[in-house]
Formats: structure tokens, C-alpha cells, sequence
């Protein structure tokens, strides 16, 4: 059972460029594009007239035309045009989702429109600075249920034998971090810090650690499928304060 009146994310936003993007959300085939005014758009992936896939068409003027019979639609998903007619029935309309960008993501509302609410949106602030959080927009399609890659994310105990030579580091560490674990209104928060530990390679090639350090990790859950983490470490026992 998929959780619909959600945030999804549907695609990084340098995605949307001058050809349809096809997604599929909540098992639900998804086309987005900008239209003319560079608005990001987001409609069902299936033209009224005969379910022909609209990712297959082609943007013009920041409509999508249908490539199967032509049938032409704005962002909203209502048909403005239809060639060799000029009346336009009202049903001729494909289903169009609440879409929001920010931070660099575009994000859908996937069940009732009225109750799509944008402050539930999660914020991702360092997306947007990138000359102190360089970053880089990739997406990785995984053949597998969501909610292991959640579980995978949230889980920290394989880092130190999976990951032994990157993140990971020495195993017993992990064994006696200290946690904490908070509820939240929207999922779950926990903190854990490795104080005193020996710093895992990809710590060292990155900061030039030479000491022990203190480690934190941050996760959070926010439901249905978002994973925030944030991680870092300082010289052991120097202090310690928000970046």
C-alpha cells in the first residue's frame, strides 16, 4: 500500500529540459516538462484519446503534443488543441499533479490535489550553495521495494563491514557509539557520535584527519521515503557547533 497524499520527489530540476521526462511515482506513469513560462509541469503519462505514452510526443511552445494523433496539452492537462477540429470536447483532458521546486528537486503531490500543503515540503538548504556544498545530481534505479533503501539509509550497523575501507572504518566503533532516538511528527531522528575513534579512510583523504576524531551522524526519516543524513567529524575532543 503506497502512502498518496505525500511529497514525492520526482526529479532533480536541471532534469526538465527541452524533452519530455518520463517518472513513475506511486506505480503511476508520470510526464514532467517546463512550459513556456519555464514552469515545471507534471501530467498522467497517458493521452485521453488513446493512453498513448505523452513522453513519447514532443514540447512545443511548452505544451506537450501527443506523438500518436497530435492532441496538444498545457501544464494543467487540458487539450488546446486537436488537429483537423476545432471544438475541443471538456473531457479532453489528461490528470495534472501538484508539482513544486525548491531546492534544486522537483517535488509531486501524488494523491488530492486541495490537500497538497508546499510547507510540507523537506528542506534541503545546502542544495542551493554551492560554493561551500558542492554537490552533484544523479539518480540510481534500484529493483527493489522503497522501504529497503529506507531501511538501508536508517541503518548504520553495516557501515563498519560493508563500507570497512571507505565510511565505515573499524567495526567495534560503531558497537559503542553513543545514540539518541527521537520521534518526530513526520518520522524518525536519531544522532549517534563515535568520540575518540580512528578516523575511516574516506574521512582522512578528505579533511587530512591525522588524529582521532569525534564522528557524528545525523538521520532522519520523514515519511514516506525521504532519508536526510548528515555526517562529519572533528579533531577528538575540540568543540563542537552546527556547520
Amino acid at each position: 500500500m503506497l502512502l498518496r497524499n505525500a511529497w514525492y520527489i520526482a526529479a532533480w530540476a536541471d532534469e526538465l529540459g527541452s524533452a519530455p521526462l518520463a517518472r513513475r511515482i506511486c506505480n503511476e506513469p508520470v510526464v514532467l516538462f517546463r512550459g513556456k513560462d519555464g514552469r515545471a509541469a507534471a501530467l498522467t503519462d497517458r493521452c485521453c484519446h488513446r493512453a498513448a505514452p505523452l513522453h513519447l510526443g514532443t514540447l512545443i511552445e511548452g505544451r506537450i503534443q501527443c506523438g500518436y494523433h497530435g492532441l496538444v496539452f498545457d501544464g494543467s492537462g487540458r487539450c488546446v488543441a486537436i488537429p483537423g477540429q476545432s471544438r475541443i470536447p471538456e473531457d479532453a483532458r489528461v490528470r495534472s499533479y501538484p508539482i513544486i521546486e525548491k531546492n534544486q528537486l522537483v517535488w509531486l503531490w501524488m494523491g488530492e490535489a486541495e490537500k497538497a500543503d508546499p510547507s510540507l515540503i523537506v528542506d534541503f538548504p545546502y542544495h542551493d550553495d554551492k560554493a561551500k556544498w558542492p554537490n552533484k545530481h544523479d539518480m540510481y534505479p534500484i529493483r527493489g521495494n522503497y522501504m529497503l533503501m529506507v531501511d538501508n539509509l536508517m541503518d548504520l550497523t553495516h557501515l563498519g563491514y560493508l563500507h570497512a575501507k571507505t565510511v565505515g572504518g573499524n567495526p567495534a566503533q560503531h558497537v559503542t557509539a553513543e545514540m539518541k532516538t527521537t520521534r518526530t511528527p513526520t518520522g524518525l531522528k536519531f544522532t549517534r557520535w563515535m568520540k575518540n575513534s580512528v578516523p575511516p579512510p574516506s574521512y582522512v583523504k578528505a579533511a587530512g584527519f591525522a588524529g582521532r576524531v569525534d564522528r557524528c551522524q545525523e538521520f532522519e526519516f520523514v515519511a514516506p521515503s525521504t532519508v536526510l543524513q548528515w555526517t562529519g567529524a572533528i579533531d577528538a575532543g575540540a568543540p563542537y557547533s552546527d556547520p
